[in-house]
């Protein structure tokens, strides 16, 4: 009986320990997917409070309010951090706008981004 119990103890440890790996694996393999979620996520918060308190915003604004904003998930070294970098801001007024957040104004020369009321 005490022989099966300790079989039993070793076939459950080793499970369990196969699940944390594998969730492990699972994580760092998202990570990167994950934090640029969160990048994303916090950049738009950031942007729609700006827009709480103004009429528009401009892609060098939205550029400037951005920049520095820092992504990590819990237990984890690996950060991300958005730099000076168009291509960013690009992506986030295209997401933006997809979800209904802002839309395009033209106005001459200058493209202005609003609140959708």
């Amino acid at each position: 009986m005490k022989l099966i119990m300790i079989g039993f103890g070793i076939i459950m440890f080793a499970f369990v320990s196969a699940v944390l790996v594998l969730w492990g694996m699972r994580k760092a393999y998202f990570q990167k997917e994950t934090l640029t979620k969160m990048l994303f996520s916090k950049s738009a918060k950031r942007v729609m409070d700006y827009l709480k308190t103004h009429d528009s915003i401009t892609e060098r604004k939205m550029l400037s309010l951005v920049e520095g904003i820092q992504a990590a998930e819990f237990y984890s070294r690996n950060r991300a951090v958005v730099q000076t970098d168009t291509a960013f801001t690009s992506r986030l007024i295209e997401i933006m706008i997809h979800d209904g957040l802002i839309k395009e104004v033209k106005q001459g020369k200058n493209v202005y981004y609003v609140k959708n009321r």
